[in-house]
């Protein structure tokens, strides 16, 4: 009753007709593009399921699309802890900078418990840059030595980004230890995109603190953010410093008029008492927030509820709900780290690991607002009387986020030491860019998508708004978006619907399916009739993070996902023939019995005639009984 059909596979599932090509001998893998393309593929439509041997894997990534057939999955391997072996584990590195940005390329540093003693005192990790050229090289530009005698450490590069369309390319390599299991995992590429749009930054305040010259600083030297700062020095009059967008008067004060505060992709207000912003002020940065603008809240004795802000119109933009009886600025020492909530926002990307390189980073002083609001969330805790408390808390607001930060001495990681100010500057950078959530596009369409890389079998996602001058056109059907997709394959070309947002007028959404590496072009046009009134283009390059046998552990929580998903079996490696039985009993047998067609009676042959005559027969001996004849 069960047929097998062994096919080999590579970045997808081939045929005798189409066997994986070669490369000097080897044959590059991808196990979950390969489960994408059998559920793309039409030819096994007949299968009732799969079973699979496999490690998970070197990126445990879950496909966009499955097969809709049960998969058994066997684990093949043993823990990696017992292995001879050194290799790199996770590396932390932005997927985009500004050209010119500084940033930090870290990673983790693995030694399996069979390695020999002796050389891991002082294992060298290098990093190479790639240079273009004809034919291009890697080239080593700096160097580190660790110690694996506890079998674990971190290691961390800080660069600075070049110029160009082509970005950034690194390799991180370790030696090649005598014995080792595989030498597949002491090497790891790295890209990173440039982008050439800059952040705009706007910090208010009414005095200025000690807190402004570090965060001038900070942010003034990151070539990627036009940085501008206002305080007030009379009554009515502020002075402004940094750069200036030149479309606005800033000597007045904080703008009330929308268009003006959206000039800037992030604003940032100090300490002082709310009633210092007027109603018109108020309501223009609530409008600002609602809009897709960000708001950073600083902490200082004259904050939140403490600052009358509950009575103020931004009381809902404040991550906390806040009271005018909140306790006040409450000096000492206060232990701080990340919310384990906090680490699925990505821009706290590092934090952790830069904590624990500084040994910690405690604040000298905390505010203490009240519980957080419902949807809101805490990245950053502090212990306060042994209790942990949200100090640095992000809530989203209509299409924007606003940040709270409930201290006045952050700024104090910025003189105390090397890993700390970095820290510091790794703290605001990627805040502020996470914040912001740039968008692309020109004049009549914000385009955001929701990351700068894929890899094979995820979908991209995309939201196009239409700006105000043509969010009414848009509305009433006289203007109309056309998307297309053109595929690595020669000829691949597809249109790709954008729907409409339901309640969210001018904002429109797609998903981009990416089925296999390769480089992707989605070009976006807006028409107004038959006349193009604006077009935009991307490139997508899709490829896996990791290098075939950089990860080469077992990934039983993955392989567990997946089978979970498609109602089929994980099994481990001892467990795998009893039980790959019971599965095929169980469920691919039952579901072809359940599924097995009725055979037609047209198709036995004679049968169908001697039926018919039977049923003539008795029909005839029916009526001759009841005189009927």
């Amino acid at each position: 009753s069960v047929h097998l059909r062994v096919v080999p596979f590579d970045e997808s599932v081939h045929g005798p007709s189409d066997p994986p090509p070669r490369t000097s001998g080897v044959r590059g893998t991808d196990l979950v593009a390969a489960l994408a393309s059998v559920g793309e593929q039409g030819r096994f439509s007949d299968a009732d399921g799969v079973l699979l041997l496999t490690d998970g894997g070197d990126e445990p990534v879950i496909p966009a699309t499955l097969p809709a057939m049960p998969l058994a999955l066997v684990g093949i391997g043993t823990p990696s802890t017992s292995w001879n072996d050194i290799g790199l584990g996770a590396v932390t590195v932005p997927d985009a900078v500004e050209e010119g940005a500084e940033y930090d390329l870290a990673a983790e540093v693995f030694a399996g418990q069979g390695t020999p003693a002796a050389p891991l005192a002082g294992i060298k990790v290098a990093l190479d840059a790639w240079q273009e050229g004809n034919p291009g090289s890697w080239s080593e530009v700096q160097s580190k030595t660790v110690n694996l005698q506890s079998f674990r450490a971190a290691v961390s590069f800080h660069l600075r980004a070049g110029t160009g369309t082509a970005g950034d390319r690194y390799r991180l390599r370790l030696p090649e230890l005598p014995g080792e299991l595989t030498y597949a995992d002491n090497t790891r590429t790295v890209a990173v995109a440039l982008r050439k749009r800059s952040l705009h930054v706007l910090y208010f305040t009414q005095e200025l603190g000690s807190d402004y010259k570090y965060l001038r600083s900070e942010l003034a030297a990151d070539p990627g953010i036009a940085f501008t700062a206002m305080y007030r020095v009379l009554d009515d009059r502020f002075t402004v410093q940094g750069d200036r967008t030149g479309a606005e008067n800033l000597d007045r004060g904080l703008p009330a008029d929308d268009a003006a505060l959206r000039r800037y992709d992030c604003i940032l207000l100090g300490s002082f008492p709310a009633s210092l912003l007027s109603d018109a002020q108020a309501s223009a940065l609530v409008r600002y927030v609602e809009g897709g603008g960000a708001l950073v809240l600083l902490g200082g004795e004259a904050s939140f509820g403490r600052g009358g802000y509950d009575r103020s119109k931004l009381a809902p933009l404040i991550p906390w709900a806040i009271s005018k009886d909140e306790a006040p600025l409450t000096p000492g020492g206060f232990p701080v780290g990340v919310n384990p909530a906090g680490t699925a926002v990505a821009f706290t990307a590092g934090w952790r690991e830069a904590l624990a390189a500084a040994g910690g980073a405690p604040l000298d002083s905390v505010n203490q607002p009240g519980n957080l609001r419902p949807g809101a969330l805490s990245l950053l805790d502090a212990t306060v009387s042994g209790r942990a408390q949200p100090v640095v808390a992000l809530e989203p607001y209509g299409k924007g986020q606003v940040l709270g930060i409930a201290t006045n001495t952050l700024w104090h990681w910025a003189t105390a030491g090397a890993e700390l100010k970095g820290l510091y500057g790794k703290f605001w950078r990627q805040t502020l860019r996470g914040l912001t959530q740039k968008t692309e596009g020109g004049a009549k369409l914000a385009l955001r998508w929701d990351r700068d890389r894929y890899r094979p079998g995820e979908s991209a996602s995309l939201e196009v708004r239409f700006l105000d001058a043509t969010a009414s056109s848009a509305s009433s059907g006289t203007l109309r978006l056309v998307g297309t997709l053109t595929g690595p394959g020669e000829g691949e070309k597809q249109d790709i619907p954008l729907t409409p947002r339901v309640g969210q007028a001018g904002l429109y959404a797609a998903q981009i399916p990416l089925p296999r590496r390769g480089d992707y072009v989605f070009h976006l046009a807006a028409y107004v009739g038959d006349h193009v009134v604006e077009n935009d283009e991307r490139a997508l390059s899709v490829a896996p993070g990791l290098e075939e046998g950089a990860s080469p552990e077992l990934k039983k929580g993955f392989l567990r996902e997946i089978a979970k998903r498609t109602e089929g079996v994980y099994l481990s490696e001892s467990e795998g023939a009893e039980g790959v039985a019971a599965f095929v009993k169980e469920k691919l047998l039952s579901r072809a019995r359940e599924a097995a067609p009725g055979l037609p009676l047209t198709d036995m042959k004679h049968v169908f005639l001697i039926l018919v005559l039977l049923l003539l027969i008795a029909e005839w001996f029916l009526r001759r009984r009841k005189n009927l004849l």
